[in-house]
C-alpha cells in the first residue's frame, strides 16, 4: 500500500516547464555607427514579455538600420564625387509604452531622421500587440465600426489640438496654414494608460508640419475614450479600454 501511494504521490506531481531564458537588456537596445550614418533604436522593456513582438520588432529595425546605412552611403559617395561637404545621417527610433493590459500591448514611437538637408524630422508610429493572439493590430481591430468612433472622437480631438495650438502661439487658431485641425482618420492614435492595466484613454500622435509649423514641434493629444464609444468596442477589448470585467 506504501508503495502504490508513493506512486499515486508521483504521478500527481505536475511536470514543470523549463522556464524561458532571461531577454537580455542589450536586445533592447540597438546601436550603430559609422562614418556616414549613426543610428540608436531603443524599445521599452515590457516588451521582454512578449518575445515575438521583440524579435519581430529588433528584426525590422536592423533591417532599417541597413538600409539607411546603404543610403546615407551612397550620399556619402555623391558628395565626394560633387565636391560638396557631408553631413553625417543620424536616426532615433524611441518606442515607449502606452499601454499593458491583460489584452493587448500598446507602444507609441517616435522617430527623428536627419538625412542632410536645413533639419531632421520627427515622425509618429503605433504598434498594437494582441497577446493572446501573438499578432499585430492596427488601432481598428479593437472596434466594430472605426470609422464611427472617430466622428466620436473628433470633436474632443479638435478642441484639445486647438487649445495646445494657442498656448504654443499666444494667439487664437484661425482659419489658414495650420490652423485648419488634421483628419483624425490620417494620425496614429494609440490606447494609452501608461502604467495602469487598462488604457481609458488615447493619444493622437501628431507629427511636425502636420498641424504646425517645425518650430511648434510634434502634438501629442491625450484624452479619456468618450463613453459614447463604449457599444463600439469589440467584447474582449471592452475590459481593457473601459475595464469592464469579461464576460
Amino acid at each position: 500500500m506504501k508503495h502504490l501511494l508513493a506512486a499515486a504521490m508521483l504521478v500527481a506531481v505536475p511536470v514543470l516547464a523549463k522556464p524561458a531564458a532571461p531577454i537580455p537588456a542589450s536586445a533592447l537596445l540597438i546601436r550603430q555607427a559609422t562614418p556616414n550614418h549613426q543610428w540608436r533604436w531603443r524599445i521599452a522593456p515590457e516588451v521582454a514579455t512578449q518575445p515575438a513582438l521583440l524579435r519581430a520588432m529588433r528584426g525590422a529595425a536592423l533591417a532599417e538600420a541597413a538600409k539607411a546605412g546603404r543610403a546615407a552611403a551612397r550620399n556619402a559617395a555623391s558628395a565626394r564625387t560633387s565636391g560638396y561637404p557631408f553631413r553625417r545621417h543620424e536616426t532615433i527610433s524611441d518606442w515607449s509604452l502606452a499601454a499593458d493590459t491583460p489584452q493587448f500591448l500598446a507602444l507609441a514611437g517616435e522617430v527623428y531622421s536627419f538625412t542632410g538637408g536645413a533639419h531632421g524630422n520627427t515622425g509618429h508610429a503605433v504598434q498594437i500587440w494582441d497577446k493572446a493572439a501573438r499578432r499585430s493590430l492596427a488601432i481598428d481591430a479593437l472596434f466594430s465600426d472605426w470609422p464611427r468612433v472617430r466622428k466620436l472622437i473628433e470633436p474632443g480631438y479638435c478642441a484639445a489640438l486647438a487649445e495646445m495650438q494657442r498656448a504654443r502661439r499666444g494667439t487664437q487658431p484661425g482659419s489658414g496654414g495650420f490652423d485648419a485641425c488634421p483628419s483624425l482618420s490620417e494620425q496614429p492614435v494609440v490606447p494609452y494608460g501608461g502604467l495602469s492595466a487598462t488604457a481609458m484613454q488615447l493619444r493622437v500622435l501628431i507629427g511636425p508640419y502636420v498641424a504646425g509649423s517645425y518650430a511648434e514641434g510634434s502634438y501629442i493629444i491625450t484624452l479619456p475614450w468618450p463613453e459614447a464609444v463604449r457599444p463600439f468596442v469589440k467584447p474582449r477589448y471592452r475590459p481593457a479600454l473601459f475595464g469592464d470585467t469579461p464576460g
